[in-house]
């Protein structure tokens, strides 16, 4: 072979080298700025970290049902700028270990652009560093310990009310019906239970609501009557338990069953709770009711029936999970659909629909909603309805 082919077959190959090393870095440069801004049909991916099996596994159905609701119709309508909105569903078991894990997970994926959950405060706030390390968003809308945002970083956001805004409420709001005395029950867990008896009586030393007696007692047990007992010893008023719906229902069955006759303060608007014969009569801080006649509202409640006819009742979880969907749709659509987006989007949105507080609109600062509120709800036949006594 001549030097003259040798030098022409080296020039070739120099040059196709050159324009594949051209064509990679065309190729890479597209890869990115399809990553940056999704290419025009590519999904925006949310994840959501939530208990599907184990004591908190109704609350993840819940919330996936309401997902679910709202992503049909946000794609529907065009999803976010023409991308379709998807979800990718991990099971924590509302378990700090568990939640440890999904956050490490969800990081690690770089189409998850935001992660919603966990169920509880107890397994959100372990998983918080590993969010804030990775810069992606981690929207605890059901957290109401005040340490999820105030101990976070700019990557925790909730639009749960705090404990203390809920049991300050509370409080006042027994003193105000009359009542000058009251024994409590409280859950002995450190996220929840224990900042809320805190801040009820805090506030109740403070207005000269008499707590006569309280006791702390495990969520898990199936017999709270010696704990009843001790709380009731001093003939209260009424009676407030600070806890969740089904730990409600056991209490409140018992605390009938020992004789206690007084209005009971507590439970929550779930199944367990709502189909207790003796909840009956149960007064609780609400801030979504069903059968509240606002018009956005019972179009949702419509819209959650068809969609699911065997699931009727339709409560605050469910409400709260369509809202963070709808909050999250909105911070995409206003700061853009990568990481940095959607918490730039966070702190720009304003006043967005939301089923549960009529308008949305976060405090930059504490990165909690601002202006929240509280309305009584009395639960009268198995539902909630506004209490006007």
């Amino acid at each position: 072979m001549s030097r003259i082919i040798r030098r022409t077959l080296f020039a070739s190959a120099v040059a196709s080298l050159a324009a594949m090393t051209l064509a990679g870095c065309s190729l890479a440069a597209t890869n990115a700025a399809e990553s940056d801004s999704g290419s025009s049909d590519s999904p925006v991916y949310f994840g959501v970290s939530a208990a599907q099996t184990g004591q908190y596994a109704q609350y993840g159905e819940q919330f996936k049902q309401a997902f679910d609701l709202a992503v049909d119709q946000v794609n529907a309508n065009g999803g976010i700028n023409g991308h379709p909105v998807a979800l990718k569903y991990e099971d924590s078991q509302s378990d700090p270990k568990q939640s440890v894990t999904v956050a490490q997970k969800f990081v690690g994926d770089p189409d998850v652009i935001l992660v919603f959950g966990d169920y509880s405060s107890a397994a959100s706030i372990p998983a918080s560093p590993i969010y804030t390390a990775g810069k992606l968003l981690q929207y605890g809308f059901n957290n109401s310990n005040a340490d999820f945002t105030d101990k976070g970083s700019q990557y925790q956001w909730s639009s749960s009310t705090t404990t203390a805004d809920e049991y300050v409420w509370e409080a006042d709001y027994i003193k105000e019906q009359g009542v000058d005395s009251i024994g409590l029950t409280y859950l002995n867990t450190s996220d929840w239970g224990i900042p809320a008896y805190q801040a009820f009586k805090a506030e109740a030393d403070k207005i000269g609501l008499k707590i006569t007696d309280a006791e702390a007692v495990d969520p898990t047990s199936d017999d709270y009557r010696p704990s009843l007992t001790k709380a009731t010893a001093g003939s209260p008023e009424a009676f407030a338990h600070l806890g969740y719906g089904p730990d409600s229902a056991k209490l409140v069955t018992q605390l009938r069953s020992i004789g206690y006759k007084g209005t009971f303060y507590g439970g929550q608007d779930e199944q367990s709770f709502d189909e207790t014969p003796d909840a009956e009569g149960s007064i609780i801080p609400a801030q979504f009711i069903a059968s509240n006649p606002d018009a956005d509202v019972q179009k949702f409640v419509k819209a959650f029936q068809a969609k699911y006819p065997d699931d009727k009742d339709v409560t605050n979880f469910e409400a709260g999970a369509y809202d963070a969907l709808n909050i999250a749709v909105a911070a995409a659509k206003a700061g853009g659909i990568t990481r940095e987006g959607i918490l730039k989007g966070f702190s720009e949105i304003k006043d967005v629909p939301s089923v549960v507080y009529g308008k949305v609109t976060f405090d930059t600062q504490t990165r909690r909603i601002l202006n929240p509120q509280f309305t009584p709800a009395i639960l009268k036949d198995g539902a909630w309805v506004t209490y006007n006594g």
